[in-house]
């Protein structure tokens, strides 16, 4: 089955009001599925944003996803300079880089959807998460 990694916005109120064991999907909540993508998305955003990915900072765990014995699900809250970076992308810059570095058409619009939940989420005063389950 592989690593489930789903990414979703929402407020500490929204966040609270959810089952995190059954992540976004579970909750019919919004999210952009990205099976697969564990560290692909800060590499994807800090090439195509300019930036080197060492200058995002440090993602924060949420509850018992911060103890390494923890056997997941895992929420974390995404780093604010890698939310900013993915809102900042927008569709055309992202099928420019996906053109010169050959990605698949489902890699550019699993990046076009994650660029546009990051935007919607900054504009209504969300946070981004990830969720993650083996």
């Amino acid at each position: 089955m592989g690593v489930l990694m789903d990414y979703f916005a929402a407020t500490d109120a929204e966040l609270a009001a959810m089952d995190l064991d059954a992540g976004p999907a579970g909750n019919n909540w919004p999210h952009v599925d990205c099976k697969g993508w564990i560290l692909e998305v800060e590499e994807f955003a800090a090439e195509i944003g300019g930036r080197d990915p060492s200058e995002f900072g440090e993602d924060q765990p949420l509850g018992e996803s911060a103890d390494p014995e923890f056997e997941g699900p895992w929420t974390v809250r995404v780093n604010a300079q890698l939310a900013e970076t993915l809102a900042g992308l927008e569709p055309a810059q992202i099928r420019g880089y996906a053109d010169r570095f050959l990605l698949e058409e489902w890699e550019v619009e699993r990046l076009i959807a994650l660029a546009g939940l990051a935007r919607s989420a900054a504009a209504q005063g969300r946070s981004l998460y990830s969720w993650s389950s083996l």
